[in-house]
This record gives C-alpha cells, sequence and structure tokens, in this order.
C-alpha cells in the first residue's frame, strides 16, 4: 500500500525503502541485488520484509532502475 493511513509506520512504508534504494543505486552507480538489500536492511533493519521487494518494484514499474539478470545488479535509468 502506497497511500499512508494513520497505522502506517512512515520508516518502513514503499515510498520511504524506495527513496533509500534510489540513493544507494545513484551512489554507487551499479549494485549487486545482495549489496543493496544488506545496504537498506542495515539503515532500516530487519522489520522491512517484503517492503524491499515491493520498494523495488515499484522503482521498476516508475522506470526509474533497471536490472541486469546477467550480473544480478541494478542500476539507474536517465
Amino acid at each position: 500500500m502506497i497511500a499512508p493511513d494513520k497505522h502506517t509506520e512512515i520508516g518502513t512504508s514503499v515510498p520511504y525503502v524506495a527513496g533509500l534504494v534510489l540513493k544507494e543505486i545513484t551512489k554507487s552507480g551499479v549494485i549487486k541485488y545482495d549489496e543493496l538489500k544488506n545496504s537498506v536492511f542495515s539503515k532500516i533493519g530487519s522489520n522491512v520484509g517484503e517492503t524491499f521487494e515491493y520498494a523495488l518494484s515499484f522503482l521498476f514499474l516508475l522506470n526509474r532502475i533497471s536490472y541486469n539478470k546477467f550480473s544480478d545488479s541494478f542500476l539507474v535509468t536517465q
């Protein structure tokens, strides 16, 4: 769910996690999936759960990131 309500924890919401993911990918240029996941989990904690994958899907559907299956990595699309 993207629209927050009174029960939403902002620190683990899809838009917040997507922002962190986009920031990490932009900072490093190209980043492997495991490195990206570890980086986001270290900043937010293990309570992110499935939100990480939802955030990746959200950014991919908006055409903000692209995935290279051969190197298992992400990069920012222009």
